[in-house]
């Protein structure tokens, strides 16, 4: 760089980072938003919102809502809504309850006949919408009716208790624990087996992209996300691994997210169903066809209320009438407060479990800090808005080189100074001729017409800046 100091590197660093947070804002904003809550409800709680119990009941407790939000993610994604996966899931719960209770079933039986059942309910859902142009808003709230009366049908509205020993061990059950030194060594080894696989697969991912000459983030902050990503990770596994180790409900929850991002992240059908989302129209007369890819979210949506209807049940350890109020709206927030854009076409599953983890946190930590019950719908809804709000206002927000804004300031300090000083110039020498009422009023507005536009114009080439402009300069 020619007549331009150089950076100081810590500086750099820092400016490098903002940047990085500045144009990922809607991908890291719940993250800030979950690290907040947590800060807040572990002063509250006297530390106990953080011990190793709570949390390990936490993420229990959070998982049927964690299976709903991913495929809700796909729904809203292709502009689409259902509000009938709450009973929806609570009756296909009730159904393998009372078939496996009540009727002496065996468990891999009902379970085959409730996945016929939803993938039918699905297909007709996605059909009605697809096909018939139904407002998926009525088809599924005409969906969340029926699936009420059939969740009183089935369970004669009475609470039916379940001992079977498939629940059991999904409800509260944990895999089997090896224990050394007061750790589980299950959960030690899936932790390191996943932040090795984390930063194996980071890095290869990294190479491929130099090797095809697209460019990659700094390795400064590579190394900052890899640490922080670890320590999470580590995080979590600590708390797991000191309490009961790894249960069945935290490994279905795993194995749908890891199933989910592979299918939106590396499958054509994943590119297909936010291109639907992006541009229905564009979507169809590029030969993809829209009727089908939203028939499948749907019983996609089917399948995973089914899956969340079994936890819910087996950590319940019973089916009930009173099943399934507000699952849709959990689902349906955490889909929003993880960042899945409400026009469509934009959302990420393993953010819309962040987002699940948010409302859940909200509701356990409140409820440990012994905050009125009544409070707690009021802070879920805030939240809600909040994050729509939040989606709004960052969609087309443009990302910032804070290290090229920085030379670029040094390199256009003087033209920037003078271009500020002409402009308030021009501005002053306009108002006078306002007020004397002279009558080449037009030169002087034109005068400041044009000092505003080169201020605006030396402040783009500031905002615009690259650091890769000025190195090579």
């Amino acid at each position: 760089m020619k007549n331009t100091k150089k950076i100081n590197p810590i500086l750099r660093y820092f400016y490098t980072l903002i940047s990085m947070f500045r144009t990922n804002i809607r991908d890291y904003g719940m993250y800030i938003a979950l690290f907040v809550i947590f800060i807040i409800f572990t002063i509250m709680t006297g530390g106990i919102f953080l011990s190793p119990i709570n949390f390990t009941n936490l993420l229990n407790q959070t998982a049927y809502v964690a299976v709903l939000a991913v495929a809700m993610t796909l729904v809203i994604v292709t502009r689409q809504i259902d509000l009938s996966v709450g009973f929806l899931g609570a009756y296909l719960g009730a159904y393998v309850v009372v078939a496996v209770e009540n009727n002496d079933e065996k468990v891999w039986w009902a379970l085959v006949s409730a996945l016929i059942i939803t993938i039918a309910v699905g297909f007709i859902k996605g059909f009605a919408i697809a096909k018939i142009k139904v407002p998926s808003f009525v088809v599924t709230l005409a969906g969340m009716f029926i699936f009420k009366g059939l969740l009183m049908l089935k369970t004669n509205n009475r609470t039916i208790s379940t001992s079977n020993e498939f629940f059991n061990k999904i409800g509260i059950g944990y895999l089997t624990s090896i224990k050394i030194g007061g750790f589980d060594l299950i959960s030690l080894i899936f932790g390191l087996s996943l932040i090795a696989s984390l930063i194996i697969g980071s890095s290869l991912s990294r190479r491929k992209k130099k090797a095809l000459g697209i460019p990659n983030e700094r390795l400064e902050i590579f190394l900052t996300k890899m640490v922080f990503m670890s320590g999470i990770i580590f995080f979590l596994t600590y708390n797991l691994a000191i309490y009961k180790g790894l249960s069945y409900l935290l490994l279905i929850t795993i194995i749908v997210v890891v199933i989910y991002f592979f299918i939106t992240t590396q499958t054509v059908l994943g590119r297909r169903i936010y291109a639907v989302g992006g541009n229905p129209e564009a979507a169809e007369l590029s030969g993809i066809s829209v009727e089908k890819i939203i028939v499948f979210v749907f019983i996609s949506m089917g399948i995973l209320s089914l899956v969340s209807g079994i936890m819910y049940v087996s950590r319940t350890q019973n089916t009930s009438p009173n099943h399934g109020p507000f699952w849709e709206l959990y689902a349906i927030a955490a889909a929003y407060i993880g960042g899945t854009s409400a026009n469509g076409g934009f959302g990420k599953i393993v953010n819309a479990v962040i987002g699940s983890i948010v409302i859940m946190s909200l509701k356990n930590g409140m409820a440990l800090a012994g905050v009125d019950a009544n409070i707690e719908p009021i802070v879920l809804g805030s939240v809600l808005l909040l994050a729509v709000v939040f989606d709004i206002y960052t969609r087309n927000v443009r990302g910032a080189d804070l290290v090229g804004m920085h030379y670029a300031k040094m390199k256009f300090k003087n033209d920037l100074i003078r271009a500020k000083q002409e402009q308030a110039k021009v501005k002053l020498e306009l108002e006078r001729a306002k007020k004397d009422n002279k009558p080449n009023l037009l030169d002087y507005e034109y005068k400041y017409t044009n000092a505003t536009a080169e201020l605006a114009k030396i402040r783009e080439l500031i905002r615009s800046a690259k650091e890769e402009d000025y190195i090579r300069a």
